[in-house]
């Protein structure tokens, strides 16, 4: 299946406090290599969502996943852009008296022409008419993408410098305030046409308003109205992993703000690994290809072990008997234990009657030649030990069997048993960031 990546690269950057950073890396004298990532509430290609300044609207855990997958009408108006605004009726001009898609995508040209490291990315974007958000909300949009930004960059400085005003705020306020989600700061809309399969898929977590994403267009899909099932489990306060959220909210001369920023320092709740992550000399996720879309996104097969006691071994043979006749070379090998949702993932059992992969498991996974190893449960019998003692690098012999095959792993997966048929596909997207270890991501089952 084909497929066109529309996200700009989270790193570190001049305006925004989002960035990524390394929180263990093999040249300091760690033994793991371990992605982080600074969540300040906006930046790069993210989603946003009503109850961002509206407090009366919903956040984005409030819409069903199919408002962030689906069909989607891409509006050229790149016509209309170069003149610097772009009209409520040129807008009508393009999309003629029809409804529209639930998920549009408005292309200007502008992240096509102007990197967004440069501060011309805002200074000459081309200005949308706010009343662009009401026509589309009147026809049915819920979705709205732009590849430009609405943010205004505010000086820090107590001298009259006043940052940069973008007239684009306006119409972001005008998109929420119809009760549509916005997505800004796409990117590579020249290489996609007029109808795509969008997956843009916000970070899960409880309560969020904004959250990063990772578009990605599939160019070609077998059905417009396939089964889409969240298999992501939600970034929140954890008394185990490297992690803190936090609100951040206000109402200061009217302007009402309520916005979840987090640190994510290590590899926890729904991310994938990349080999490098505990092998030395392992690939980098930006090694892999597509950055690891090739491997992440496509045809999957789920091994239903939910009825096992806990905690037990997973063996070869279970593996065998569980398999049946589906799995081929180069699908994503997804495993079910449904742990999360028997012990629920904040529980300390959790942990401790986890299921865990053997080593005639592990050899049985890489001679089926997966794409990716997927699972709900930790894989590592040893990782129960964690963080009671300091358990190191050597001792992981699962992911170290598995990765010196070069397989990636996408890991705590929840809520499998909603799909029921097989052949199912699977979309497991990573945000796109420069850490090499791996990286957060959002997990989608379809069932086309």
């Amino acid at each position: 299946m084909t497929y066109v990546d529309l996200s700009q690269t989270i790193e570190s950057h001049w305006f925004w406090d989002t960035f990524p950073f390394v929180s263990q890396s093999y040249e300091d004298g760690d033994e793991f290599q371990e992605f982080g990532l600074r969540w300040g509430g906006k930046g790069f290609t993210y989603s946003s969502s009503p109850g961002w300044h509206f407090p009366d609207k919903p956040v984005l855990d409030d819409f069903d996943i199919d408002y962030f997958a689906g069909v989607a009408q891409v509006i050229d108006l790149t016509q209309y852009a170069k003149k610097g605004f772009v009209t409520a009726g040129d807008f009508t001009d393009k999309i003629g008296l029809g409804s529209l898609s639930r998920i549009i995508v408005l292309k200007t040209g502008h992240a096509s022409k102007i990197p967004i490291r440069r501060r011309e990315y805002w200074t000459l974007a081309p200005q949308i008419s706010p009343a662009i958000a009401e026509v589309a909300a009147e026809r049915g949009a819920c979705h709205i993408c732009v590849d430009l930004s609405c943010d205004s960059l505010e000086s820090r400085r107590s001298d009259s410098t006043n940052g940069i005003f973008n007239p684009n705020t306006e119409f972001r306020n005008r998109v929420h305030a119809s009760g549509v989600i916005l997505t800004e700061n796409f990117s590579n809309l020249d290489k996609v046409k007029t109808e795509i399969f969008l997956l843009c898929l916000p970070i899960k977590g409880e309560g969020m308003s904004t959250s990063p994403t990772r578009p990605v267009a599939l160019i070609s899909w077998p059905s417009k109205e396939p089964s889409i099932y969240d298999v992501s489990t939600p970034i929140l306060n954890h008394w185990r992993w490297r992690m803190e959220t936090w609100r951040v909210q206000g109402n200061n001369a009217g302007f009402y703000s309520d916005q979840t920023e987090f640190i994510q320092s290590g590899h926890a709740f729904t991310h994938c690994d990349a080999p490098r992550h505990m092998e030395k000399s392992g690939a980098t996720i930006q090694e892999l290809p597509n950055m690891g879309l090739d491997l992440f996104i496509g045809k999957a097969h789920i091994i239903d072990l939910s009825d096992i006691e806990l905690p037990s071994a997973i063996t070869a043979s279970l593996l065998e008997q569980r398999s049946g006749r589906g799995i081929t070379k180069n699908q994503r090998i997804i495993l079910r234990s449904d742990l999360t949702n028997r012990l629920g993932y904040k529980s300390t059992r959790w942990h401790t009657h986890a299921p865990s992969l053997d080593l005639s498991a592990a050899k049985w996974l890489i001679d089926k030649k997966p794409t990716a190893v997927c699972l709900d449960f930790p894989q590592d019998y040893i990782a129960r030990e964690m963080p009671g003692r300091h358990v190191y690098n050597h001792e992981f012999e699962i992911h170290h069997k598995i990765f010196q095959a070069g397989i990636p792993f996408v890991e705590d997966l929840k809520d499998l048993g909603q799909v029921t048929k097989e052949g199912t596909f699977l979309a497991a997207v990573p945000l796109k960031m420069t850490c090499i270890d791996g990286a957060p991501m959002r997990a989608i089952l379809i069932n086309w």
